[in-house]
């Protein structure tokens, strides 16, 4: 069992809490003031409990959020733990798992990150919407100010991403059984995630993984037959910072857009045949998605979308999928070749 220590503000009213917030913190002394400012100033008169599990940490992150928690009576609990390296989904667990316990009858379970700022009401959009769903995938954000003091070219790569993960998303909802109330792609994010308390724990909980922890959690409540849906009114703000605490997390995204050769793109990002071939339980090659296989598949996946909105029913768009399948031309008709167009350096 991995060895930690607590410390707890106001232990009484954390135990009464209906909410609680749980972050994962590792050498966050510069963010976590914002973040924990950003949390007492939601507007709900119901105040949450946090929970901050402080791992493999070297800085002042623990004592300024005990500072901050006791300058304001605010409830809340610092975790303080030596986990392995890569250990955001242990830090994510343990810290449910510490909320669990010292909040007996809380309902509804957040997370956020320590480099983000919720707001103003995150909180109350993500319980309004936790009445009606088991999980909950809010929005995230970068910073503006910060994203506009990237040069031309990252801003160009993201574009693409974007236009892409924007379609793959409309094209995922379009074939959801669920509806528009589906999440389409899994995109979850730490970030911004709620649960309701019986959902986290009849799916297990976060596992210990060193990145991906979000998307698998919510794989698996959908595969229990749940519905999670989205929260696009309950935002969060993070942090454009290049040295990011999980790898393949945002970090390395950011950084990877910031070079000059191809890169990856978010791993929720499938090539357009494979987005197909998926919906018509057809197999396909498992092909890296890079950015310039998303620039390539972009006028492809448009037209798709284009046509699937047109057609009332999942049965008709299934339909209109296959005959795609069928026609291998129209299928590479405007993909180019691997090394056409090198547009987006």
């Amino acid at each position: 069992m991995t060895q930690h220590s607590l410390t707890a503000v106001d232990p009484g009213a954390f135990a009464a809490s209906g909410t609680v917030i749980v972050i994962p913190a590792r050498n966050e002394q510069a963010y976590i003031a914002d973040c924990l400012d950003s949390l007492f100033a939601q507007a709900t008169p119901r105040r949450a409990g946090i929970v901050i599990c402080v791992n493999n940490t070297t800085d002042d992150t623990a004592a300024i959020a005990l500072d901050r928690a006791r300058s304001r009576h605010w409830p809340l609990i610092v975790i303080q733990a030596d986990l392995a390296k890569g250990s955001v989904g242990q830090a994510r667990g343990l810290g449910h798992s510490v909320a669990l316990r010292a909040a007996p009858h809380a309902s509804v379970l957040l997370s956020t990150d320590a480099d983000c700022r919720p707001a103003p009401r995150w909180q109350a959009e993500m319980e309004m919407t936790l009445h009606r769903a088991p999980a909950v995938l809010g929005r995230i954000e970068v910073a503006a100010q910060e994203l506009a003091g990237f040069p031309g070219q990252f801003l160009r790569r993201q574009h693409i991403e974007n236009d892409f993960a924007e379609l793959a998303m409309e094209f995922e909802r379009l074939m959801d059984p669920a509806g528009p109330d589906g999440i389409g792609l899994n995109t979850a994010g730490g970030a911004n995630l709620g649960f309701r308390r019986a959902t986290y724990l009849h799916v297990g909980g976060y596992r210990a993984m060193p990145s991906g922890e979000d998307r698998d959690i919510i794989a698996r409540v959908r595969q229990a037959g749940l519905r999670p849906i989205r929260a696009d009114q309950a935002v969060v703000v993070a942090s454009m910072r290049l040295i990011g605490r999980a790898p393949g997390g945002m970090a390395d995204q950011i950084l990877a857009r910031s070079g000059c050769g191809d890169c990856s793109v978010d791993s929720a990002l499938v090539p357009f045949e494979a987005m197909v071939a998926q919906h018509l339980g057809r197999q396909t090659p498992s092909l890296p998605m890079t950015l310039s296989r998303a620039m390539q598949d972009l006028p492809l996946l448009r037209d798709c979308v284009e046509g699937l909105r047109g057609l009332s029913c999942i049965h008709s768009r299934r339909r209109h999928l296959a005959a795609l399948l069928q026609n291998p031309l129209e299928m590479e008709n405007g993909c180019g070749t691997e090394d056409a167009d090198d547009s987006w350096n």
